[in-house]
């Protein structure tokens, strides 16, 4: 279950009918089940990490019904799934906001978190109150899918996992930096109006005047250029104005090719990466203080939380990735994770010191 019906409807795979019950309440709806304490008219619950909470409760409460072995609507179904879950948003929510319900559209916002600055309070982590309002109501709601596991006495029989797809960048809020879009920051600088590597970067949004690529921003720039023949030469004009673009690293031509894949045989391959310096978010926004999508340490590194039947607790310190989860779930499932070619050709593993994988 997640926020975004057209980004979520990948989990039902290639043959489109993957996924038996899948529920994708928008984020940006009214809540069905309490409209009276959420947003309506279709806007956007995100402002607000309070609103955020509710519409996470909708996928909650369908959950539960799952674990009772109906539909998310409450209707009647097939039994308990052998696999299900959900996506939490108030976490990031709560990470990101500069202010909380800063244009007042959450009619539920708790009294004392209205208005109040979200994200961190300094770089050692600690969460300002409506971060800390976000985690605790999470972890409010893990408890009440675990109870209903125990209600159903399904729960020692249940391998429950919680991790992020995510991090945010950065922490410290000091740190934020947001010149505005890579695009404008490649024009304002003294020769992004005529160098030739330049307009192909500020032209590659342009489609309503030329053929075009495309530069999708945020804590990362991603660049798709209409002529791809130009990508060495746009590569060497970042390095050169690395400073001025508050660029730390330049991926193109073989970094791309060896990471990633082949821009002229693989769209859905950038010909360009660029990884700002720590706490740049390339947006104009003064909505959120942080953001995700990118390579800081901050960006790709997070929790991983595994309870399995019989399992002691431990911490696992040996490197692992999030990618080991899938193939983690299938052996756990009696399935052969080599079924995934994912797993066959980047040779996954599934999670260490769980007893359900290949080799312990």
């Amino acid at each position: 279950m997640g926020r975004q019906a057209s980004a979520y409807d990948l989990v039902n795979g290639p043959s489109g009918f993957g996924v038996e019950d899948l529920y994708t309440p928008e984020v940006t709806v009214e809540d069905l089940y309490t409209p009276e304490v959420t947003n309506v008219g279709g806007l956007d619950n995100t402002h607000s990490v309070v609103c955020t909470v509710q519409n996470d409760q909708l996928k909650v409460h369908g959950i539960i019904n799952e674990i009772h072995g109906l539909r998310h609507d409450g209707k009647p179904g097939p039994g308990v799934p052998d696999v299900f879950g959900m996506n939490f948003q108030a976490v990031s929510v709560g990470q990101k906001l500069v202010i909380d319900n800063y244009d007042g559209t959450c009619v539920a916002y708790k009294g004392s978190l209205n208005g109040q600055p979200g994200g961190y309070k300094d770089g050692s982590g600690i969460p300002t109150a409506v971060l800390a309002y976000a985690l605790d109501q999470t972890d409010d709601a893990v408890a009440s899918l675990i109870q209903a596991l125990k209600n159903e006495k399904i729960y020692d029989s249940t391998l429950f996992i919680v991790t992020a797809k995510h991090g945010q960048s950065p922490i410290n809020p000091v740190k934020t930096n947001k010149p505005g879009h890579f695009a404008d920051v490649v024009a304002s600088v003294p020769d992004g109006k005529t160098n030739l590597a330049a307009i192909a970067i500020t032209s590659a949004n342009a489609c309503a005047t030329s053929p075009c690529g495309f530069v999708n921003d945020d804590d990362i720039a991603l660049i798709w250029l209409a002529d791809q023949t130009m990508g060495q030469q746009v590569t060497d004009y970042l390095n050169t104005n690395a400073l001025p673009l508050f660029i730390d690293e330049v991926m193109g031509g073989d970094k791309i090719m060896l990471r990633f894949g082949d821009p002229p045989k693989d769209s859905r391959t950038p010909d360009i990466i660029v990884r700002p310096n720590y706490g740049t978010i390339y947006t104009g926004s003064t909505a959120k203080n942080a953001e995700h999508g990118g390579y800081n340490y901050s960006d790709t590194n997070v929790d991983l939380l595994v309870s399995i039947p019989g399992l002691q607790a431990k911490t696992i310190k040996s490197p692992v990735t999030t990618a080991q989860v899938a193939p983690t779930i299938l052996r756990a499932l009696g399935l052969d994770p080599q079924a995934l070619r994912s797993v066959r050709v980047e040779k996954t593993h599934p999670l260490p010191g769980l007893g359900v994988g290949e080799s312990e």
